[in-house]
């Protein structure tokens, strides 16, 4: 019976295994983001959860924040990653290697493998997050690239708004968050940019500090400065964008000094202790049988 039941239960996960394995392939084929992109334009969208997502994301919620999470998403997507996934996929995913991870404890009947449940569960919020780090490490990267376009375009006359939509069709996650404020500006009739004592916010800063991330929510309010003051915009932008391949240029240095302090604890990790033991164990074995 036992063996019936380990061989159903490997059954389903290897349908999962196989069903994780082909949304991995068609993330990254070209021909989906295509499919993708037409079915955006046909004002189709995302697919709507279906009932075991949101069971699943009901699941997940009792803890931890999902807002937190969605964010996440939308910065993944934005750099490309994760397209067309809801965070309902991802917890479905996350049980899915949870069930994995369990089937293969209770197959193997070895202990530690039980820590494969909690691995499995938390594999898929890892690269979520992975990717979503990596996307924020990406716009900020791009900051200086995009406000010497954005000073380029307005020094050659163009008005500001229209600086901020060529600069949106750019690819990288910056350019995607540049065309987050233009929906939301389209959406909310709001201007993209606006004087500081105007009653509300310009679509550019408001949608650029709500991610949380300083740098963004700085560059929002300094392209927003240049916007409102006309004829002095392209100057300014032009020592916005100076200033920013300066700070860029001094994060890289100081991440090149503190180099060596993050790469001897990993050689000592990874190559020193290991050499240590294996000296031990050479030594200490046949010391050891003589006893």
């Amino acid at each position: 019976m036992m063996a019936l039941l380990g061989i159903i239960l490997a059954g389903l996960g290897l349908a999962w295994l196989g069903y994780a394995g082909v949304s991995w392939a068609l993330e990254r084929t070209t021909g989906y983001h295509h499919l993708l992109d037409f079915r955006a334009s046909q004002g189709q969208g995302q697919a709507q959860s279906s009932r075991a997502e949101k069971a699943a994301l009901g699941l997940f919620a009792r803890f931890f924040s999902l807002d937190i999470w969605e964010r996440r998403l939308r910065w993944a997507q934005r750099s490309g990653r994760m397209t067309g996934q809801t965070l309902g996929n991802i917890a479905l995913q996350s049980l899915g290697f949870g069930f994995l991870g369990l089937v293969l404890a209770l197959i193997t009947g070895v202990p530690v493998l039980s820590l494969a449940v909690p691995l499995g569960l938390a594999l898929p919020w890892v690269r979520l997050y992975s990717a979503a780090e990596d996307a924020k490490e990406a716009t900020t990267r791009d900051l200086p690239a995009v406000a010497s376009i954005v000073a380029a375009e307005l020094a050659a006359g163009t008005p500001p708004e229209e600086a901020v939509r060529r600069a949106a069709v750019l690819p990288g996650p910056l350019a995607g968050l540049l065309a987050d404020a233009l929906t939301f500006a389209r959406e909310t009739g709001r201007p993209l940019f606006a004087p500081a004592n105007a009653p509300v916010r310009g679509a550019v800063v408001e949608v650029f500090s709500r991610e949380g991330v300083p740098a963004l929510a700085v560059f929002a309010r300094q392209l927003n400065v240049v916007a409102v003051k006309g004829a002095e915009g392209a100057r300014l932008m032009s020592g916005v964008a100076q200033s920013l391949a300066d700070e860029y240029q001094a994060l890289l240095e100081r991440r090149i000094e503190q180099l060596d302090s993050r790469i001897w604890p990993v050689i000592a990790l990874f190559f020193f202790f290991p050499f240590v033991a294996v000296l031990l164990l050479v030594n200490l074995v046949p010391a050891l049988g003589a006893l």
